[in-house]
């Protein structure tokens, strides 16, 4: 593995390349990781230029991911352009390719880039995290519904849609080694962000908390019961949205941030907003 570099590829890519060779693969090994590769820098500059924070891309012998702590507590409109990035880098290999077919070039190495363009493109579309098509239908299930229960129904939907596809492959006999590894990693991907919704919730609270140009926009109005902690109310958060919150049939509400200062500056979610009423009192 390459240290020290935000492009990182993995030391199995040199030993995979090589039993393609004597496996009679080599071309299409080397197509699978000139569009892998094309498609994550797709991602990678669009992070770039929206100033994510980017730990490393790596490239895997199944495929790559672009590692980065800023999904999930961006602004929408970032994480669909990052998202939607990779993609859109499939619509210009297939104008390449065809206007070299324009021209009569022909070659089998321009055969397999169309045939891997394609087979990736579609992959990735799918509606499963973590792959592009699942981030863009979470997106617009974050926005109708609160965030952490669109990790919870996304996360579960995935699992759910993964298993139903290798079912599906395995009654056709479509079934490889490849598919196998790679369908765990989805599952696990799945299951550890399933589990791990109460952190994720805190990353985008946070986030959220330190963003100020987004505060009354799409305002939501959530009406709680006075017994209801903080730590609950927060769960109840959109995407996108800035919230005021009334405490049974009192009129007078409380705003968003109150609630996240509870949170994470007093470090109380316990905390009833009963409490808060009987201060301002």
């Amino acid at each position: 593995m390459l240290r020290n570099k935000t492009i990182q590829f993995h030391p199995l890519l040199l030993l995979l390349l090589i039993g393609s060779y004597f496996l009679g693969l080599f071309l299409e090994m080397i197509a699978f990781f000139i569009i892998i590769i094309i498609h994550e820098l797709g991602h990678y500059l669009t992070a770039k230029y929206y100033k994510w924070n980017i730990t490393r891309l790596m490239v895997w012998p199944f495929g790559g991911v672009m590692e980065t702590d800023d999904f999930y507590n961006r602004p929408s409109k970032e994480e669909f352009w990052v998202v939607i990035a990779g993609p859109l880098q499939h619509i210009w290999i297939y104008i390449v390719l065809l206007v070299m077919d324009g021209y009569h070039v022909e070659h089998v190495f321009l055969d397999q880039l169309w045939i891997v363009n394609t087979v990736i493109l579609l992959f990735n579309l799918l509606p499963v995290l973590p792959l592009d098509g699942g981030r863009i239908l979470f997106l617009g299930v974050s926005k109708l519904v609160p965030f952490q229960k669109a990790i919870v129904w996304m996360s579960l939907a995935s699992m759910a849609i993964i298993a139903i596809i290798n079912l599906g492959l395995y009654f056709m006999a479509w079934t490889s080694i490849h598919l196998t590894f790679l369908s765990i990693f989805l599952l696990l991907d799945n299951w550890l962000l399933y589990k791990n919704k109460h952190i994720l919730l805190l990353k985008h609270l946070l986030g959220r908390y330190f963003i100020t140009e987004s505060k009354e926009l799409n305002i939501e109005l959530l009406r709680v019961k006075s017994e209801m902690a903080v730590g609950e109310i927060v769960k109840h958060f959109k995407r996108d949205c800035y919230h005021y919150i009334y405490v049974g049939q009192d009129e007078k509400p409380i705003p968003e941030e109150e609630c996240l200062k509870l949170l994470f500056t007093q470090n109380t979610p316990d905390r009833l907003l009963n409490h808060i009423y009987a201060k301002d009192a």
